[in-house]
């Protein structure tokens, strides 16, 4: 999430180039040009959303909201798709999901770790008129979704993890932490859970996983809340945490 202007050069809802512990306003990125509202406001996002209706949807039903991604399955699209991102724009990816989710068999574990370079090679010679029917071309990424698919398989098969639902949940002691950033310019682009998260995936083997990437992972799979504190999508989610059984924390 970035301005405008260098949206494709940033992680999707992610801000400067500090952790949590040290908060402090951007010198690389400019604010937008224009901002009309305050953060109280329900479309905090509205200035890189910029009226795009898949991505407003997105950032207002899915991004933060864990309902969304209560499977292992559903984990591994996140993990996968935030993998992909890396360099590019979450914009970009948004529109490509449909085309990652027929190439990787709706992102099934199972499936996707028997298949095979062949399966690579014919993702990177697929042809279309429309760019949002095909991956992004990088092999490196595209092998990385297979090898951490055989890595996840791997794991459960001997008993490391009971599932990846509860192996990542476990960074953040299975209770998703409310921040409250005053503005979206406070929002950070890692933390030490995000830190301690890609440093322990590195560690298992998982390629793609770097602590700006896990961040993105962690807002936008609800793990972490990153409304700006007053904003519709914070009270929404303060209210949904609330009710929530095992309970969250508040920062």
């Amino acid at each position: 999430m970035s301005s405008a202007g260098n949206e494709e050069r940033r992680t999707a809802a992610t801000r400067g180039k500090h952790i949590r512990k040290k908060p402090r306003h951007y010198a690389t990125s400019p604010e937008p040009s224009v901002i009309t509202r305050d953060n109280s406001c329900d479309d905090w996002f509205h200035h890189f959303v910029q009226n795009d209706p898949l991505y407003l949807d997105y950032m207002t039903k899915e991004w933060g909201n864990d309902e969304h991604y209560q499977s292992d399955n559903q984990l591994f699209e996140k993990l996968s798709l935030e993998g992909a991102q890396a360099g590019l724009s979450w914009r970009t990816i948004l529109y490509k999901r449909g085309a990652y989710r027929r190439a990787f068999q709706n992102f099934d574990i199972d499936k996707v770790a028997s298949m095979t370079n062949s399966d690579i090679d014919k993702l990177l010679s697929t042809q279309s008129e429309n760019s949002n029917e095909l991956v992004v071309r990088h092999r490196g990424k595209l092998e990385s979704v297979i090898h951490n698919a055989k890595i996840i398989q791997s794991l459960k098969t001997d008993g490391t993890i009971s599932s990846l639902k509860e192996y990542l949940w476990s960074f953040v002691n299975h209770k998703p932490i409310l921040n409250s950033w005053k503005s979206f310019k406070d929002i950070p682009s890692k933390s030490a859970e995000s830190e301690e998260m890609s440093k322990q995936l590195k560690k298992l083997g998982f390629k793609f996983v770097g602590p700006t990437t896990m961040y993105a992972f962690l807002q936008s799979c609800g793990f972490v809340i990153d409304h700006p504190v007053g904003s519709r999508g914070w009270l929404d989610a303060e209210k949904r945490l609330k009710t929530r059984e095992g309970g969250y924390q508040r920062r």
